[in-house]
């Protein structure tokens, strides 16, 4: 076999530095583990939504506002974690994550007016911003950038298949026995998690030194490659938090589904994004990142009117397209995000990477209820579906033309 080749002078390379952890296989099930809490603590409360609705006399409008406070406690959250991940460690950010997932559980149990549940919704938010900080950043630790894209996506994807169950759970069992109930049995999944860290080393180098939050986020803002990522993943992040509230919403008062059809209808579409991560990681680390971008962006702007039309069976199909073209835009960050951090000089601080990548998905999932809701006031669904493609589409065009062909 030949020599590997150096890199050329002035440059890092990304693949060698990092040597294969001994630990790999349970850094990577615990990561996917949290991510899979995390999504099924996340996705639970969806068939939940009309309940609330009917409850408290709320509109459409206002149950997208009050979702916004997930994304908004996960910025504020995420951008005081970078440090703290590196030297604390990624064990620590778990733990924490898992321990607040199971209060907001408990939360959404007993809340009865809409300021509780926007509290209960924002703790569920500096969970994520724990839970998805560890364990990008511990899985970044254990794999080279080469591989990365793939990893990533497959902790995503095996995480999100097992959170998918959230809403079929919780459908069936809101229908069956009430949504205190449910949400108190649900509350016991994040208790587990919390266990199963202690089972797991740390993966963070004493010697990783981050810079300050907002001096990491500048330098990092500094790379194309980080920049066009960020796009990506915001353009991800604006789509799902528009479909989130407005869609199950569509489905009971256009379809007329119940809490189980809406879960399933979900849970199904929703696949594909899982689905998507890896295949968009797989593809983004052998060909490049700009095509599976370019790519991924076209077909989420394509699908998403078409999830606002037609019988549950059509909207689950478009609501799949337009998900799994959005996982595939997005699959390029991770590693695009660390490739800027060890740029950078700050090799093994992927606490920074890891929580860059956290803040740019809040702002965009702050964004999405915010876009969707305003426009909701004026518009149709089908019309607010049709003026974010647009975004969408715009936004694909902009990262073609930052990312240079090679």
């Amino acid at each position: 076999m030949a020599a590997r080749a150096a890199p050329p002078p002035g440059t890092v390379d990304h693949v060698s530095q990092r040597a294969p952890h001994p630990s790999r296989t349970r850094v990577f099930a615990l990561a996917t583990a949290a991510i899979a809490v995390d999504t099924l603590m996340f996705s639970a409360i969806v068939p939940a939504l009309p309940v609330y609705q009917q409850q408290m006399g709320l509109s459409d409008t206002e149950v997208a506002l009050i979702f916004a406070a997930f994304p908004v406690a996960q910025l504020i959250v995420a951008l005081f974690l970078p440090r703290w991940v590196d030297r604390a460690g990624r064990r620590k950010a778990l733990a924490a994550g898992a321990v607040l997932l199971a209060l907001s559980g408990v939360a959404f149990a007993f809340t009865s007016e809409p300021v509780t549940l926007a509290i209960a919704r924002a703790v569920q938010g500096g969970a994520a911003a724990l839970t998805w900080t560890g364990a990008l950043a511990a899985v970044s630790d254990v794999y080279p950038t080469n591989q990365l894209g793939f990893r990533l996506g497959l902790a995503e994807t095996a995480g999100g298949g097992v959170g998918l169950l959230g809403p079929l759970i919780s459908g069936v069992l809101i229908d069956a026995v009430g949504v205190r109930e449910t949400f108190l049995v649900i509350a016991i999944v994040p208790l587990l998690l919390a266990l199963c860290v202690a089972l797991v080393p740390e993966t963070a180098r004493p010697s990783a030194t981050a810079p300050s939050v907002l001096a990491g986020l500048r330098s990092v803002a500094r790379s194309k490659g980080a920049r066009a990522g960020a796009l990506a993943l915001m353009l991800l992040a604006i789509v799902e938090a528009m479909l989130e509230p407005l869609l199950p919403l569509d489905l009971s008062e256009r379809l007329g589904l119940s809490s189980s059809g809406i879960g399933l209808v979900l849970a199904l579409g929703t696949a594909a994004l899982f689905l998507g991560s890896p295949l968009g990681g797989w593809w983004s680390d052998r060909a490049g990142r700009r095509l599976p971008l370019i790519v991924g962006g076209i077909v989420t702007a394509v699908a998403l009117p078409f999830v606002a039309l037609g019988p549950p069976w059509w909207v689950t199909l478009a609501f799949a397209a337009c998900l799994g073209g959005a996982a595939i835009l997005a699959a390029p960050a991770g590693p695009l995000f660390t490739e800027a951090v060890d740029d950078m000089g700050h090799a093994g601080s992927y606490g920074l990477s890891a929580a860059a990548m956290v803040v740019v998905y809040s702002a965009g999932y702050t964004l999405g209820p915010l876009i969707g809701g305003g426009l909701h006031l004026a518009l149709s669904f089908q019309g607010v579906t049709i003026a974010v493609a647009v975004l969408v589409a715009l936004g694909t065009a902009w990262i073609a033309v930052m990312l240079p062909r090679a």
